[in-house]
């Protein structure tokens, strides 16, 4: 196993997913969990991949970015994901993780606005510029050997990404403070002028930039999404290639969630739920072959269920001599606890993707994202294959 210490650094960190993250990873490292249970839902830690020198989740050092200044263990108190005891047992090291000052563009959420705690009110290159110190400071205080971005900010609002088709015109763009370009862009940018891999793991067109990918290309740096994939829409891509592959006709498919964290509040507004939907919706066509069936999606926000989410499903299609079968499927889980090992996956993979001298789009992580860019995979085993 490489000795290195890698850096985790994370566009919203106090979120839910970042801060379950941090928070699990630190209780495993003081061993304060079962070695086992701190293995389930993470590929990485399965014997396929023995063979290859990944980092230990041990070897990572947390940080990144919020829009609020608390500390993780204030942050874990508010997102009340993980027991309070457990989060006792750690506070002393959350306590030290802070965010650093955050940048926002018009596509975020728009109470981000009103943050005292941001780096906006200057240019797009000094915003830049300003991310670049952070990344290279908290590379040098830490003596890390190398540092990961991982994009965990709310889903932001659409936008195109044909304006940006070549570096100089980004470039251009950033001169200018062109309102185009997303808090995405931004930090994507940075990280790969400061050589980090990128992973987006959110509904957004960062990485669809033509110009972004260019920029990689030329620093070989690693590239990872987009849209984690960890409850709903995996199933989707399990389910539905099973009715491909035993000939089952699907005639229709009806999903609703119900979550009370903030990205399920974020979601409930159309310009930012967008991308999500489009996500979600767009999965089984490609996987089965066809597109003659009803396929509804809903996502409500309902404040009393927290980190908690619900979904539920109703699967209608055509067996033998067509007669009709359905499939009634009920999720309940903690939303983060979902998608944490997924986090901490990807950070491995991308940290050993580019030790190894990979460069631009990862394909073959695309069971970890429901859009998977690089790839037209959609089926579950075909990804995993």
């Amino acid at each position: 196993m490489q000795k290195r210490k890698v850096g985790a650094l994370i566009v919203g960190v106090n979120g839910a997913t970042a801060n379950t993250t941090i928070a699990g990873t630190i209780l495993q490292k003081k061993g304060l969990i079962p070695g086992e249970s701190f293995k389930r839902g993470m590929l990485t830690e399965d014997d396929c991949l023995n063979e290859h020198d990944l980092i230990d989740q041990t070897q990572i050092v947390f940080g990144g970015w919020d829009v609020n200044n608390n500390d993780a263990y204030e942050a874990a108190t508010i997102n009340r994901v993980l027991d309070t005891v457990l989060l006792q047992s750690v506070k002393e090291e959350l306590r030290k993780i802070r965010p650093m000052k955050a940048v926002h563009t018009p596509h975020d959420v728009d109470e981000t606005k009103a943050s005292d705690y941001s780096k906006n009110g200057t240019s797009l290159q000094h915003r830049i510029d300003s991310l670049r110190k952070d990344i290279a400071s908290f590379k040098r205080v830490n003596g890390l050997d190398e540092a990961v971005v991982i994009y965990l900010g709310s889903p932001l609002k659409a936008q195109g990404t044909g304006t940006y088709r070549n570096l100089e015109k980004f470039k251009k763009a950033i001169t200018n403070n062109d309102e185009g370009l997303t808090s995405g862009m931004l930090y994507a940018y940075a990280a790969l002028e400061e050589n980090c891999p990128f992973v987006d793991f959110t509904p957004n067109i960062t990485l669809e930039t033509a110009a972004l990918l260019e920029l990689a290309d030329v620093e070989n740096v690693p590239l990872a999404g987009r849209d984690g994939n960890t409850g709903q829409t995996l199933m989707k891509t399990v389910i539905g290639q099973m009715l491909k592959i035993r000939n089952l006709k699907l005639e229709g498919w009806y999903s609703t969630n119900i979550l009370g964290n903030n990205d399920g509040k974020v979601l409930s507004r159309d310009e930012h739920a967008e991308i999500k939907m489009r996500d979600k919706l767009g999965v089984l066509e490609p996987l089965l072959g066809y597109g003659d069936f009803d396929h509804t999606v809903n996502i409500e926000y309902y404040a009393p269920r927290g980190d908690n989410k619900e979904a539920w499903d109703n699967i209608d299609f055509l067996g033998w001599l067509d007669q009709r079968i359905s499939v009634k499927i009920n999720w309940l889980g903690r939303d983060s606890i979902l998608a944490a090992p997924l986090i901490l996956d990807l950070i491995k993979l991308v940290e050993y993707a580019q030790r190894i001298g990979e460069k631009g789009i990862q394909p073959h992580l695309a069971l970890f994202f429901k859009n998977p860019l690089g790839t037209k995979a959609r089926g579950f085993f075909d990804q995993y294959m």
